[in-house]
């Protein structure tokens, strides 16, 4: 699909993508690869390896594979380099690429790329009647991660930043809706690119004098009414530094309803006082979709019952996840239901401290079931204590 004169989006929708390294993606996502013709045609990423049907044949619309003269490759992780042999073997293309992308593409696919130019941060190179200045952007979000900007179309290129889990035959972020794609984008940056906000930060000021009129991203709608580029900006801002929100969020898993109970009376306790809150249950919520709420967050509650000794395996696997993903200046308290072994709560505030949440009190545990005074109990220490 044409998306200015000479330049085309040619990679491959995956709708039935309903995973993607353990984050959840009901909506499918895109893989997206970008063709520019002219005296010399250049492509710019590559798709999936089970999408070669699709990618082939959106070339093959515009030019034979066998036209490209050039392949930038922004980032070697599989779902965008998955074809680049492919191509390189059925035309005489250049690769261009930085060196740390080299070397991981070698190590992927096991093949000495000799016909390759390795361009460096800031440089500048003339391709045909095209002007590419490229950006290295080293862990966001993997080591070799790279932008390339088109001087003469004032087209960003960033490969994974800026981008979404989105499938969709329409191309634009404004086709579909503006708050849509900003609720998918926070999930994909909260889910991966979270850890990595100095990185970003750092990005964001080397490309903070661009004129940029598109944004192409790799994954989901392509960014191009100048309102919406300033506002996923604004946003990447934002999350870069870790900056909290407002709302309160609390998210527990449960046995025998004892921990849920106590779950919805501190819910209720946070409506009460008028907190923005939202409240999940890891038994039917998926972790990623948890994570995609924690920029918006200033407080997390997380409830769970005990079983064998230990806090339950989903809880604790959402705090494993979080360990990884490095949110800071958000508090956070906790609270579960146990039957005969109190012990394991001390090892589930560790966890939550070792996910980086400011801990300001110990948690509220209950033998069994919680009557109405217990219950009392904890609303009023959650009030008092947590809220204010």
């Amino acid at each position: 699909m044409k998306i200015s004169d000479g330049i085309f989006s040619v990679g491959a929708i995956d709708w039935d993508l309903k995973t993607f390294h353990g984050y959840s993606t009901p909506y499918g996502t895109t893989y997206n690869a970008y063709l520019i013709k002219g005296e010399k045609n250049i492509l710019i990423d590559t798709v999936k390896h089970y999408c070669a049907d699709e990618f082939i044949s959106n070339i093959s619309k515009v030019l034979p594979v066998d036209r490209i003269d050039y392949v930038i490759c922004n980032h070697a992780e599989m779902d965008h380099s998955g074809l680049i042999n492919y191509i390189l073997s059925r035309s005489n293309a250049t690769l261009i690429c930085s060196s740390k992308c080299k070397d991981n593409l070698q190590k992927h696919f096991h093949k000495d790329y000799q016909k390759i130019i390795n361009v460096e941060h800031g440089q500048e190179l003339k391709i045909g009647n095209n002007t590419f200045k490229f950006f290295h952007t080293p862990m966001v979000h993997w080591p070799e991660s790279m932008a390339t900007y088109l001087i003469e179309r004032k087209i960003l290129f960033p490969n994974d930043a800026f981008g979404q889990h989105i499938a969709n035959s329409k191309l634009y972020v404004d086709e579909i809706g503006l708050e849509i794609v900003l609720r998918e984008a926070q999930k994909y940056y909260a889910n991966i690119v979270n850890p990595y906000g100095n990185a970003v930060q750092k990005v964001l000021e080397a490309l903070n004098d661009l004129p940029v009129e598109i944004i192409a991203p790799s994954h989901g709608m392509i960014w191009r009414r100048k309102q919406d580029i300033e506002k996923i900006i604004q946003k990447y801002s934002m999350w870069a530094a870790n900056k909290p929100g407002n709302e309160i969020i609390i998210v527990y898993e449960t046995m025998w309803g004892s921990t849920k109970k106590m779950a919805e009376e501190c819910f209720l306790k946070a409506v009460e006082k008028n907190y923005p809150v939202k409240m999940f249950n890891l038994e039917v919520k998926d972790i990623s979709d948890v994570v995609a709420e924690m920029p918006d967050a200033k407080m997390i509650l997380f409830g769970s019952s005990i079983l064998h000794g230990q806090i339950l395996p989903r809880m604790a696997g959402l705090l494993t996840y979080l360990t990884g993903l490095r949110f800071t200046n958000r508090k956070a308290w906790t609270f579960g239901s146990y039957g005969w072994s109190k012990p394991a709560f001390e090892r589930f505030e560790t966890m939550v401290k070792s996910a980086g949440f400011e801990f300001p009190g110990s948690g509220y545990y209950v033998q069994f079931v919680p009557d109405e005074s217990t219950l009392k109990h904890l609303v009023d220490i959650f009030s008092e204590k947590i809220l204010d």
